[in-house]
Parts: C-alpha cells; sequence; structure tokens
C-alpha cells in the first residue's frame, strides 16, 4: 500500500520510526511534518508574531494543511496516517480529488486531556480507525467508538533502538548509578529528589524543566540516540510515567530494555498482561522506587538476569513491524 504520514517532528522520533517500520512491510511511504516550519514558512508567518498565540497557531495549521494538500496531489494515496496530526474534513476532501479512495488513520499516543478527546472526536468524523497507545483510553473511548478504535501500544525498531556502539567518551558522559531521562513534573521532582536522600551518589537527570526542581544534577535534553546509551551506560534508570498516564506506556518502557538498560518503572495494571511487563522491575510507591533502587544497585547478577530476559523481550514481542502490520495488513 501506498501510506502518506502527517506526523510530528521531535526527539522521539516517532513519525521516523513509524514510517521506516512501514517501509520494511513493504510499504510506499511519504511524510509530512506538521509541527516542523521551514525558514519560508517562518518568514510568512513572521506579520502574525502580534497576533495572540491561538490566532498564530491557527494560521500555521491552516498553512500545513495547504502544504499537506499538495503534498499529497502528486500521487494517489491508499492510507493517509496523521499521528495526532491536524488534517480536517475540508482538507480530506480535497486530498480525495486525486486519491479517492484515501482512508485515514488516527493515531493519539499521548495522555487523555480534555484536548485530546475533542480532537480524537473531530478525527472520528472523517477516519476510518482511530488508534490509541493506552490501554486505559481504550477503555475509556470504545463505548463510543466501537467501530473505529483500535489498541495500538508503542513499540521498537531495531534500527532506532538498538545501541551498537558506545565510545569511551560517551561511556564517561552518561555513566550513572540512577539516571532519568525526560521532562520535569512535579511528581517526578518529588521522587528524585527523594531518592537523592537516600542514595550515596544523586540521580543524574537529562531533560527539559528541571531548573524549576532544586538540588537536582540537570545535564539538558537529549536526542533518542544518546538517550539511549545513557540507559545502556546507567546501573539502573528509572521510567516514570505521566500521573495521568490510564494504564498504558510510554515510549521509554520500550527503549530502556532495547538499550540494554535496567528498568524501574512505576506500577501500570496492564504489566501483568504482557511478557515484557511481568519481566519489569514496577513500584507502587516513592519508598518502594528507594526500597528497590537500593536493593538493585547492590545486587548486579540480579540486574544482569533482568536485562537478559527484557532486551530479548523487547524485540521479540513488541516490534513495531509486527504491531503496525496487525493495524495496515489485518489477515483476510
Amino acid at each position: 500500500m501506498k501510506i502518506f504520514i502527517e506526523g510530528p517532528y521531535w526527539a522521539g522520533l516517532w513519525t521516523e520510526i513509524a514510517a521506516d517500520s512501514l517501509q520494511q512491510a513493504g510499504h510506499t511511504v511519504a511524510v509530512s511534518y506538521h509541527n516542523r516550519k521551514n525558514l519560508h514558512d517562518r518568514l510568512v508567518l513572521a506579520g502574525k508574531t502580534l497576533l495572540p498565540a491561538a490566532s498564530r497557531k491557527a494560521a500555521w495549521i491552516k498553512r500545513h494543511r495547504r502544504q499537506l494538500q499538495e503534498a499529497m496531489s502528486h500521487e494517489q494515496w491508499d492510507i493517509l496516517l496523521s499521528i495526532q496530526g491536524t488534517v480536517d474534513r475540508q482538507t480530506l476532501q480535497q486530498c480525495r480529488q486525486r486519491s479517492p479512495d484515501l482512508k485515514v488513520f488516527f493515531w493519539w499516543g499521548d495522555i487523555l486531556t480534555d484536548q485530546a478527546r475533542t480532537r480524537i472526536s473531530q478525527a472520528a468524523v472523517f477516519s476510518e480507525q482511530l488508534l490509541v497507545s493506552s490501554r486505559g483510553t481504550f477503555d475509556q473511548l470504545s463505548p463510543r467508538y466501537p467501530m473505529q478504535l483500535r489498541y495500538l501500544p508503542f513499540g521498537v525498531s531495531r534500527r532506532f533502538h538498538s545501541v551498537n556502539h558506545i565510545s569511551a567518551q560517551d561511556r564517561q558522559r552518561f555513566a550513572s548509578e540512577v539516571a532519568f531521562v525526560g521532562t520535569c513534573y512535579p511528581e517526578r521532582c518529588e521522587l528524585i529528589r527523594h531518592l537523592n536522600t537516600q542514595l550515596d551518589v544523586p540521580v543524574n537527570v537529562w531533560g527539559r524543566g528541571w531548573r524549576h526542581c532544586k538540588d537536582i544534577q540537570n545535564h539538558g535534553a537529549l536526542s533518542l540516540a544518546d538517550s539511549l546509551k545513557v540507559h545502556a551506560c546507567a546501573k539502573i534508570s528509572l521510567n516514570l510515567h505521566h500521573t495521568d498516564t490510564n494504564n498504558g506506556f510510554n515510549m521509554k518502557f520500550y527503549e530502556i530494555p532495547a538499550a540494554g538498560g535496567f528498568q524501574l518503572c512505576d506500577w501500570q495494571p496492564l504489566l501483568n498482561e504482557t511478557v515484557l511487563g511481568r519481566q519489569t522491575v514496577a513500584c507502587r510507591s516513592v519508598a518502594e522506587f528507594a526500597e528497590k533502587t537500593s536493593y538493585y544497585l547492590a545486587h548486579e547478577q540480579a540486574r544482569k538476569q533482568i536485562i537478559a530476559a527484557t532486551s530479548k523481550t523487547v524485540f521479540t514481542t513488541e516490534d513495531y513491524t509486527s504491531k503496525l502490520a496487525r493495524i495496515f495488513n489485518p489477515p483476510s
């Protein structure tokens, strides 16, 4: 099939990994980023800098939709995969002049906020399938969209998530007793500050927004490739889901074992339902995080046994190519 992706441009490479996985499955794929402005875009939009933020955003969305329509106008496409994108019914009508049988699959991977509910509701009007990456979100929305909704959890790609070589310089840069990679939220700040009172060496942190969290050693934001090196070099990598996560796994849940790292994760009921989940060490409280962090720092062999199991499982049971094939190549 020929699949056009309207996706985000960001450090986690969500769009690129999806595109590569679909190409590996034999599909023809093209991409348009709904949040990436080139120099010409910025020059055109410069005259709108005095407008309210909502108006500036609306101006960009309008411009991107025209660009999406233009990009899809040169050949026929079978599917438009919109990853938290901006496509609307009017844009789709224009695209279908060139691709009359075009189907839309809309993928929402973030937490289910009011804004997310609104966007999913809008997309449901013109989408053949609605894809969500949280089991809790799937359970909540299934009664409303029983014929459209599909559960598509995140996964891994050998090309993007394997760590094949780490230089001596990078090993020195990323070596940690305990590491965390991610944006600062209040609950994350609280937990890491507590761990720092219990550990001999403070948690090393990489990510955005940590200047507001006192006494935290923040080393700045990282690319996906460098994030994977952190997980590979740390004795323990913390995975702290957003507080509003509803029984689902973030991308880091898969990235840490793919990098050969040891993951200490906050509890999600879904852990009991997958092989990788049952192999993952999880905590239900701040106190349990402190207890298990100390335990696994002191028990290297136990860490190595879990790493050996999870690093194998993640690539055999959680690969994106297989997960996407179930969506785009369902059994006849």
